[in-house]
């Protein structure tokens, strides 16, 4: 694998079949983003946005939790935060990306680092992984998408006993609620991820990128206009070299050669 963009506290790395990996490495403080990681992952995930090259994105962290949340010791004297950049915190909570992103909990994830891994399309947790929204004991909120996605997610009756008691539930408890995918052996959980994303490089990426702000789409429209949506995205995708490809390629019993366009 090829460094992307990477630095001390964010591993960054580009396989050749477009698969980047972006690993948070500050495990002497639990993986905490302060400004200059979280401006780290911004970056990173920019270039990833543009770059035809990049085709799914797994995120994970270094050592035995997946991210605390904020470095509280950054916070400025005002106690105003540091770490949310233009798409959100870690550059991912307030991004719609248009590639598959799988987070690869490979350990615990509190506050802002919960919010990451619901941002992802698809979580896979370590089974020793513990997880929560633990900013009212903090005076604050899950402000960066932790609230919204939890409100639209998961039932409101459960969201809210999660939310307004700060809660910390292990990782079967989250899956049975809907927030992640699967429930792994800490050992198995990068490798599981990395099993999703290699189904979906398979794929057409136009197809990926249209099936994601569809489904984004859809839960702040009326049924009548999600329908609408989704059939002009089908009309313009049937026209694309890719949505040519892959009907031909079926028929013609072989694998399709994406192309992007």
């Amino acid at each position: 694998m090829a460094d992307y963009f990477g630095t001390d506290t964010v591993v960054s790395e580009l396989r050749e079949d477009g698969l980047l990996v972006i690993r948070i490495n500050r495990p002497d403080v639990a993986n905490a983003l302060n400004g200059e990681t979280s401006a780290a992952m911004e970056n990173i995930m920019n270039h990833a946005e543009a770059d035809k090259a990049v085709r799914a994105i797994v995120v994970t962290g270094t050592g035995k939790v997946f991210c605390a949340g904020e470095d509280l010791g950054e916070l400025s004297a005002g106690g105003e935060c540091q770490t949310v950049t233009e798409h959100g915190f870690g550059g991912l909570t307030a991004r719609l990306c248009s590639k598959p992103v799988i987070c690869a909990m490979n350990g615990s994830a509190a506050g802002g680092g919960l919010e990451i891994a619901l941002s992802c399309d698809m979580v896979v947790a370590s089974e020793r992984a513990k997880m929560g929204f633990t900013e009212v004991g903090l005076g604050i909120i899950a402000s960066t998408g932790g609230l919204v996605r939890m409100a639209r997610d998961v039932n409101r009756k459960d969201c809210m006993e999660l939310l307004l008691t700060g809660r910390r539930i292990k990782a079967d408890q989250a899956k049975a609620l809907g927030m992640i995918n699967y429930v792994v052996p800490p050992e198995e959980v990068l490798d599981k991820a990395i099993e999703l994303a290699e189904e979906c490089l398979k794929n057409a990426p136009l197809a990926l990128k249209w099936t994601k702000y569809v489904v984004h789409a859809a839960d702040q429209m009326s049924e009548e206009d999600a329908m609408r949506y989704s059939d002009a995205a089908y009309r313009f995708l049937e026209k694309t070299e890719d949505g040519i490809e892959g009907p031909k390629a079926f028929v013609e019993k072989r694998d399709p050669v994406w192309v992007g366009r």
